[in-house]
């Protein structure tokens, strides 16, 4: 059910202004003195595992979710968070409603279950369909953006059959490195340690595909990422050979 925008604001302000997660039986059982001092079975860390809206999927990378027992809401992606806001999660209804900045989320509540360590979420949004699948958590998840920050070198590179995956060519490559840096900067050094190009790196919010943007050259390179422990490998598609090149961290 879609509430009017007026009338949200007044529950909010009713709701939020005290204890946030309370339920309407909550309500009734503090006025008889049984109340439950237990959280709210939504308070805590949730880690977005899948977002689905029509037959799309569209799940954002290192999404997470966090609920405090005074209504406080906050989310992010990996180490950044990017939302602040409060919520109200009725036990009884089931319905979650957040609100940000005094203004209530325009498409209304999400109906919610719970079961064990796994959480859904469901409304209709612009006449489309929309389901969350979260799960506790006990840190918040990294992106690849987290990960691909600091020094990298080059360790080799080889060129792969597109169709089979079968190694083809190998490739002998100086020991370049680049330094990611946090505020979206990166620097390029070749194997005498000098710095030979400058520029900007963007990784999209719903794939792992890292962007260089060369500031000398005013060009942009885009690679698939892949992290396996300490590696990082760029895979780039061709139309005779798919290139991956590994790097090692930390050198």
């Amino acid at each position: 059910m879609k509430y009017p925008i007026l009338v949200l604001s007044l529950l909010l302000t009713l709701s939020f202004g005290s204890v946030t997660a309370q339920s309407y039986s909550d309500i009734a059982n503090q006025k008889t003195g049984s109340i439950s001092l237990a959280p709210s079975s939504i308070v805590g860390l949730w880690e977005v595992t899948q977002v689905t809206v029509g037959i799309d999927t569209m799940t954002p990378k290192a999404k997470w979710f966090e609920f405090l027992t005074d209504g406080t809401l906050s989310s992010g992606n990996g180490w950044l968070q990017n939302y602040l806001g409060s919520f109200n999660y009725d036990e009884d209804t089931q319905e979650l409603l957040q609100a940000s900045q005094g203004v209530v989320d325009e498409y209304g509540a999400f109906q919610i279950k719970i079961v064990d360590k796994s959480m859904t979420w469901q409304r209709t949004e612009e006449g489309q369909p929309v389901k969350i699948s979260l799960t506790r958590a006990s840190k918040k998840p990294l992106g690849p953006w987290d990960l691909l920050v600091g020094r990298w070198t080059i360790e080799k590179a080889e060129g792969l059959n597109p169709e089979t995956g079968a190694v083809v060519s190998e490739y002998a490559m100086r020991p370049e490195a680049y330094i990611f840096r946090w505020d979206r900067e990166y620097r390029k050094f070749d194997e005498n340690n000098e710095r030979s190009e400058t520029g900007i790196w963007q990784i999209g919010a719903h794939s792992a595909e890292l962007s260089i943007i060369s500031n000398e050259g005013k060009s942009t390179v885009k690679w698939a990422l892949e992290f396996i422990d300490n590696q990082m490998i760029w895979i780039q598609k061709g139309d005779t050979e798919t290139m991956k090149v590994y790097f090692k961290k930390g050198e």
